[in-house]
């Protein structure tokens, strides 16, 4: 059968037993409802069975609830049909939904942990806004009802924590169902269910008689919550209900900073205001339900402190990387420059303008010793020899290929402390420090521009003019960089592609 049809029948058979539970003769009332309870179970074998693998957890914790619910309602139908109308209610039957109910609360939060992982902020805060309004509905309507009942504190407390865990499982389900984007009905079937179980409870202790009998009436709730999990266990989006879907932005703007401020103070004020006016207060118990808001709070500052700095980090990096290569950026370097400048100290004497030949020979003009003492500080303008050809030939894709390349082999020509930076275009500007710096890093460039490069699928060989600056006393950031950059300008006259040029700025 289709699975849409077979939703459609499942959903028209269990709203009419649900709807016309009350004009069934009340000593035949347990038939219609174990025929939804039961009808439960295969839906959500049927669900296992569609659901994607790995995807199946909560539907597996709904089958274990679904069962344990079914045994307690036979237990509880046995007892009340031997015992009385009275006797279901505080029977063994309640430890079986007790425990139902948990495992049904665990399927939930495995699917908003699943779903909503991409909206953490904002099933926090749901979560907190319901168990906020959980709690003024404790201490404003459940309270009341519960002491004139009678309760032992133990089974007292065990309801206040049921109807907060609900509270909050419904907050998040409501937020990963109702969201704009990626909306399943399956979701919101199950959130419906939740919400309807929820209701039940909040009705059965307010529908209970003197002689400590719950209304038969209250029982179309909890059918009604089967019928609606049942429901989305059949549903055809049954399939993908634990997708993460897009969230909206995280915006916690001072609206909604505010809103979630006035949830944290509204049950101690409607407490406060209850006690004033001399009406009954669980102070015990709205103190708890208080303490139960803050880790989220800490949570949701923690979180957003973390995105902060994370979207700090973000901006300091597109500020200060090339996109291409990920190398420091033209910014990145002068800021270096900036910095690093104004501490050296350089003790070589001026260098004469020299040009070294692509064998990797000592510059011409110049001894040795003198290009091997020197600066303590310099800097190495780089542009590549052959680029554009290639780019032309090849096309961007393989330029972008070939850029990334050099980028790479650059790095390796460095030493600990220097810095490789992407000035734009073809264009490297390399900062190194130490005597006899220059050589050695010119060194490794000309090693590296005997191998070829791999761009565009094929073979390419490329060229580097490099001109070399050392930093002088009184020295601004532009006045070397634009030494180097001239520098390599003169190399560049007398360059043949594949081999490597280096000019000493004067």
């Amino acid at each position: 059968m289709d699975a849409l049809v077979l939703f459609r029948a499942y959903a028209a058979i269990t709203t009419l037993l649900v709807v016309t539970y009350l004009a069934w003769p009340f000593e035949l009332r347990q038939w219609p409802f174990l025929a939804v309870s039961l009808a439960a179970l295969p839906a959500v074998v049927a669900a296992l069975r569609r659901a994607p693998a790995g995807s199946r957890a909560p539907w597996w914790l709904m089958l274990a609830a679904m069962v344990l619910y079914n045994i307690g309602n036979l237990i509880w139908i046995w007892l009340a049909t031997v015992g009385g109308r009275a006797t279901g209610d505080g029977s063994v039957a309640d430890v079986l939904f007790s425990v139902g109910g948990a495992l049904l609360l665990a399927g939930a939060l495995v699917l908003v942990r699943r779903r909503g992982r991409g909206d953490i902020g904002g099933v926090i805060d749901a979560v907190i806004t319901a168990v906020a309004l959980g709690g003024v509905l404790w201490d404003a309507v459940l309270l009341p009802a519960y002491l004139a009942q009678h309760l032992s504190p133990l089974r007292e407390v065990a309801a206040f924590l049921d109807l907060l865990v609900l509270s909050g499982t419904l907050g998040a389900m409501l937020r990963i169902s109702w969201l704009p984007a990626g909306r399943s009905a399956s979701v919101r079937l199950f959130a419906a269910g939740i919400a309807i179980t929820l209701a039940g409870k909040i009705v059965a202790p307010l529908a209970v008689d003197a002689d400590g009998v719950r209304a038969d009436w209250t029982n179309m709730w909890y059918l009604a919550a089967y019928a609606a999990l049942g429901c989305a266990a059949l549903h055809p989006s049954v399939a993908t209900v634990v997708t993460v879907r897009q969230a909206p932005d995280d915006d916690l703007s001072r609206g909604r900073l505010s809103f979630l401020g006035a949830m944290l103070a509204l049950t101690p004020l409607v407490g406060g205001g209850r006690a004033i006016l001399g009406l009954p207060v669980d102070g015990e118990l709205i103190a708890l339900s208080s303490a139960a808001l803050v880790p989220l709070v800490m949570v949701r500052i923690a979180r957003l402190a973390a995105q902060r700095r994370a979207a700090e980090q973000a901006l300091h990096r597109l500020a200060t990387r090339d996109a291409l290569t990920g190398l420091p950026n033209r910014a990145a370097c002068l800021d270096l420059l900036a910095t690093t400048l104004p501490v050296v100290v350089t003790a070589s004497p001026t260098s004469p303008r020299t040009t070294r030949p692509s064998d990797g020979s000592p510059a011409v003009g110049a001894s040795p010793a003198t290009a091997a003492s020197g600066d303590q500080l310099a800097v190495l303008f780089c542009d590549l020899d052959g680029f554009k050809p290639v780019n032309d030939r090849l096309g961007h894709a393989a330029g972008d290929e070939l850029l990334v390349a050099v980028a790479d082999r650059l790095r390796g020509c460095v030493r600990e402390g220097d810095l490789v930076s992407r000035f734009g275009g073809d264009e490297f500007v390399l900062v190194c420090h130490g005597p006899g710096a220059v050589t050695a890093v010119s060194d490794r460039i000309a090693a590296m521009t005997t191998e070829p490069f791999v761009a565009g699928g094929e073979q390419v060989r490329i060229g580097v003019s490099v001109g070399a600056a050392g930093a002088r006393a009184g020295d601004t950031v532009d006045d070397l960089v634009r030494r180097a950059d001239l520098a390599m300008y003169e190399a560049k006259k007398s360059k043949s592609v594949g081999t490597l040029s280096l000019v000493l700025a004067a």
